[in-house]
C-alpha cells in the first residue's frame, strides 16, 4: 500500500513538472508572438532596426558577443527568461509592462519602465534580456 502511494506521488509529480515546463514553453511563445505582432509590426519594425541607437545595442549585444560570452549569460532562452521574470515580477506587473509598451510609450514610461527592470534585475539578466530580445528581432524579420 505504502508502494503504491509513493509510486502515485512520484509519478503526479513528475507530471507536475513537465506540465509546468510545458506550460512555461507554451507562455513564452505567446509572450514573445504577441510582442512582435502587435509592437513590431509594419513599419515599427524598420523604424526600430534602423535605429542607430538599437543598431549600436546590436553589436555590443549580439554581434561582437563570441559562443563563450553567450554561454557566461544567466540564461539563453526565452523559456529561461519567462522563467526569471515571472519570478521577479508578478503577472499583473508583466501584463500592465506588456499594455504600456503596446500601446506606445513616451519618454518618461520608457524611464519608468527602464528604472523598475533595473531595480529587480542584475546587469547579467539585463544583458541576456537584451540578447535574447535582440535575437527574436532578428528572427522575426
Amino acid at each position: 500500500m505504502i508502494k503504491k502511494f509513493i509510486v502515485l506521488v512520484v509519478l503526479l509529480g513528475a507530471f507536475g513538472y513537465l506540465s509546468y515546463n510545458a506550460a512555461l514553453g507554451y507562455m513564452s511563445q505567446q509572450m514573445t508572438d504577441q510582442v512582435k505582432n502587435e509592437m513590431l509590426a509594419g513599419k515599427e519594425a524598420g523604424d526600430i532596426l534602423a535605429d542607430p541607437d538599437m543598431q549600436a545595442l546590436a553589436e555590443k549585444y549580439s554581434s561582437a558577443m563570441t559562443p563563450e560570452q553567450r554561454e557566461n549569460l544567466p540564461f539563453t532562452t526565452k523559456e529561461e527568461a519567462t522563467r526569471l521574470l515571472f519570478s521577479k515580477f508578478s503577472m499583473s506587473e508583466l501584463y500592465d509592462i506588456a499594455n504600456k509598451a503596446s500601446g506606445g510609450m513616451s519618454a518618461e514610461e520608457q524611464a519608468e519602465i527602464q528604472a523598475v527592470l533595473e531595480s529587480r534585475l542584475s546587469d547579467e539578466e539585463m544583458e541576456a534580456l537584451m540578447v535574447i530580445g535582440l535575437d527574436e528581432i532578428r528572427a522575426g524579420f
